[in-house]
């Protein structure tokens, strides 16, 4: 991370089903520039699309009887996660859809190290009314297509940049696969200290 060198990703799902990605947006950080991005809807091996889904990202049903599925773009995806490290806006989430559409269609998970953004927000920013996506890029003035895979997915890179050069110690933690295990608790623990000093 020192050369702030990672991947964002962010994946829309079709309903309830963590294996039901219909949509990942992707993009590649190079020395804290992006360089590089990649959307595309994605068909999941079970297709259908929630009402409530529906009413959060606007893909229908329609929109995906010819899209690929994630095993038809994996090719395109697999390189920007191997041995990367990735973050994302709620990576508990996200890198959870990841694997268990990767399951459905019988590929193998790549190895890379995670980041949650949300995280990082609270701990450096924790006098934000909210840490959700939409908040905390209004806050720096990110320009954000709430629910568009890539919009999303470019917010969560901006984001972590400006953690990532905020000059405030990050405690991660390198024993574990998501670096940031452990930060919720720490900004939770801090928050409450304040709040009894004040």
């Amino acid at each position: 991370m020192a050369g702030l060198n990672f991947t964002a990703i962010d994946f829309e799902t079709a309903n309830e089903r963590r294996a039901s990605a219909c949509a990942v947006g992707v993009v590649r950080v190079r020395n804290g520039q992006i360089t590089d991005t990649y959307q595309s809807l994605l068909r999941p091996r079970e297709l259908r699309v929630d009402w409530r889904n529906f009413e959060v990202h606007g893909i229908a049903e329609k929109d995906l009887h010819n899209a690929p599925t994630l095993a038809d773009v994996w090719h395109d995806v697999l390189p920007y996660l191997h041995h990367q490290p990735v973050v994302a806006h709620n990576s508990a989430f996200d890198v959870s859809v990841l694997e268990h559409t990767l399951r459905d269609f019988g590929l193998a998970i790549p190895a890379f190290h995670c980041l949650c953004s949300v995280k990082l927000s609270k701990l450096l920013w924790p006098q934000l009314e909210r840490h959700k996506l939409n908040y905390v890029a209004a806050h720096f003035g990110i320009p954000l297509n709430h629910h568009d895979a890539l919009s999303d997915a470019r917010a969560c890179a901006e984001i972590t940049v400006h953690a990532l050069r905020s000059g405030l110690p990050l405690p991660l933690c390198y024993k574990q696969r998501e670096l940031t295990a452990g930060l919720a608790a720490r900004a939770a623990r801090m928050a409450f200290a304040h709040a009894r000093a004040n």
